[in-house]
């Protein structure tokens, strides 16, 4: 049974650059789909246009296409621009912050600065769901790329 190849995902990391021996640009990269699989995809410069935008992408949803030859980035006319993401993302977290999925004291952890012996009083509130999320994908992630990892989490 083959494995289906996902339409989207996030775009988590440039691997390298460079250029066929037709003299074409191209990229490889890293992609995470729904269910936090990873994997490789092309950026041809010939269907994305300018790998020089390709980093402005990083972090952000992108659109693939499926290929005989495995997955590509569909062109940077097709995608979702950085900036709409950027704004998408912030609409969410202010629903989240006015209430609209509250989050109770119970389940948050807050991310301290550099002393370890008081609390900062600029320290983030992070929800605990978010950083099993955190702790999960790295593990996958380790695991996949065969890496050894250690996490370690310190709840007070």
């Amino acid at each position: 049974m083959t494995k289906s190849l996902p339409l989207t995902g996030i775009l988590h990391q440039i691997n390298w650059y460079g250029t066929s021996p037709y003299g074409v640009p191209f990229a490889v990269v890293s992609i995470i789909d729904a269910a936090n699989n990873l994997h490789r995809a092309l950026v041809c410069s010939r269907r994305f246009g300018d790998l020089s935008r390709l980093s402005e992408f990083e972090g952000l949803r992108v659109n693939l296409v499926a290929t005989p030859n495995g997955l590509q980035l569909k062109s940077i006319a097709e995608q979702i621009p950085p900036e709409q993401q950027l704004e998408e993302d912030g609409h969410l977290e202010a629903m989240h912050e006015h209430g609209d999925a509250p989050v109770d004291a119970a389940n948050q952890i807050y991310v301290l600065g550099t002393s370890l012996d008081a609390v900062d009083p600029t320290a983030e509130a992070i929800p605990l769901n978010k950083l099993q999320e955190v702790a999960a994908t790295v593990a996958k992630l380790a695991r996949d790329l065969r890496l050894p990892t250690c996490v370690w989490i310190h709840l007070p």
